[in-house]
């Protein structure tokens, strides 16, 4: 319990993970939650790996994450911080697309708030999943719904976990030999990966895979 101010006594605040590229937006949303009673940014991260890696070390009751994250996407990293230690994730994005939107509460998100809206807005949000509910745009709660309610799932949830680390890596314009590299896995198992990527996901080429993947807003 603490002292809120005006005699208010209110207990634990909600834990804030913020996860943004970029630092001024950071910096201006953890001084706007800085004056809510209930609710503290006590991490900040500016890339997925980093963002996994604090939840490791530490507990945070929400994620607001920015849903263009670099070195990944929003529906893996969602799906990824769920699988470190329970939380709650809120996605912050430009992007009004209900399809990702619906993606992002299959991955496991709690709610899905827009930078466009008002920061009262965005801070009902937070607040919102903090207390175990489910936030959605205004604009867009009745698609979303439908969208996320419907039996055809989003076709990168029926990616493996590696390969999901594959895609994005390709989507990224790495070759063959470099994914190879950099996942330390031989060049043929990153050939029979892309084959199997393809297949799940209905493409017939890298370019197919791109536009499927902007289609999805996977794309910063």
């Amino acid at each position: 319990m603490y002292a809120a101010g005006r005699g208010i006594v209110v207990a634990d605040r909600h834990r804030l993970l913020l996860v943004d590229d970029h630092p001024l937006f950071r910096a201006g949303l953890a001084a706007l939650l800085s004056e809510e009673p209930d609710l503290v940014v006590t991490g900040e991260a500016g890339e997925a790996a980093e963002a996994v890696e604090l939840l490791r070390r530490e507990p945070f009751d929400v994620v607001v994450l920015d849903v263009l994250i670099p070195s990944g996407t929003a529906i893996s990293l969602a799906a990824d911080l769920l699988d470190v230690r329970p939380c709650r994730v809120l996605a912050l994005s430009a992007l009004d697309e209900p399809i990702m939107i619906a993606a992002l509460l299959r991955a496991g998100a709690s709610g899905y708030a827009l930078k466009t809206q008002p920061p009262r807005q965005i801070i009902e949000a937070i607040r919102t999943v903090a207390n175990g509910g489910r936030y959605l745009p205004p604009f867009a709660q009745e698609e979303v719904l439908a969208r996320y309610q419907t039996s055809t799932q989003v076709p990168f949830a029926r990616l493996t976990q590696r390969e999901r680390e594959v895609f994005e890596l390709l989507l990224r314009g790495l070759t063959n030999d470099d994914v190879s590299e950099k996942l330390a896995i031989a060049r043929r198992t990153v050939e029979t990966h892309r084959q199997r990527i393809m297949q799940k996901l209905d493409t017939h080429s890298m370019t197919d895979m791109i536009r499927l993947a902007a289609r999805y807003g996977l794309l910063a």
